[in-house]
């Protein structure tokens, strides 16, 4: 700990720091990595910087973090804004938190993932093949298939899920899909759709930008980068990046 004229003041444990404010909600949900140091700046003006073990430097204050240094130049995050369009977009405040956290952590595990939310259920078999609904299936499952854990998750909503249980089944190669409830539909799905327009930074990101810009057509759509970057995609569009 420093203070402003950068004079050391103490060694400190983040998380013992940021005890007294762990009943404080925080105003952005965090990577379960800087919970601590997102609490330990809610109060007093405190300022807390963080050098990751993916090299990238951020900065916290006010409970959220503000500034990220990364590919040689800083990012304003302007995550309460960002956060606040995302749970507007959702209307379901306990599943924007749920999913805005889950993909934070994948993020900060350097692991890709996309979320979608449908706006309407009933679309689902426009985006989904058949094998890849969570319904019974009319044939038994291959061994070794994610279908052989479609009767764990089959009526499952995403918000009753641990959150560990959900970030597993995130990893999985493919995509989440949900309806606006929270009900999931499908996990490691691979999404259907025709080809679009993207822009030529959009075409370097692969084959994950065109699936989120596609289904994003159906709903609201976040996706994880393997570069740790989160991207909100809406009727098409890339809403904001994170």
């Amino acid at each position: 700990m420093v203070d402003r004229a950068g004079l050391m003041v103490e060694l400190v444990d983040v998380v013992e720091w940021a005890r007294p404010f762990a009943d404080f909600e925080l105003p952005v949900p965090s990577a379960r990595r800087y919970e601590a140091h997102n609490r330990a700046t809610l109060c007093g003006g405190h300022v807390c910087m963080v050098l990751t073990p993916n090299g990238v430097f951020k900065i916290f204050a006010d409970g959220a973090q503000v500034f990220s240094f990364l590919d040689s130049r800083w990012h304003l995050t302007d995550a309460v804004e960002k956060y606040r369009v995302w749970e507007e977009a959702l209307e379901n405040k306990e599943l924007a938190h749920r999913l805005f956290s889950v993909a934070l952590n994948l993020a900060e595990g350097r692991r890709g993932g996309l979320f979608v939310t449908l706006e309407d259920r009933r679309k689902a078999r426009e985006l989904l093949g058949n094998r890849d609904l969570l319904h019974p299936q009319q044939e038994p499952a291959k061994p070794g298939s994610k279908n052989q854990l479609y009767y764990l998750l089959r009526s499952q909503r995403v918000t009753e899920l641990s959150q560990p249980v959900l970030e597993t089944i995130a990893r999985i190669d493919g995509s989440i899909v949900l309806d606006r409830d929270g009900n999931l539909m499908a996990f490691g799905a691979i999404l259907r759709h025709s080809p679009v327009v993207v822009t030529p930074d959009e075409v370097a990101e692969g084959s994950r930008t065109a699936a989120a810009i596609a289904a994003s057509q159906f709903g609201s759509v976040l996706k994880v980068s393997e570069d740790g970057r989160l991207s909100f995609y809406k009727s098409g569009h890339c809403v904001w990046d994170y």
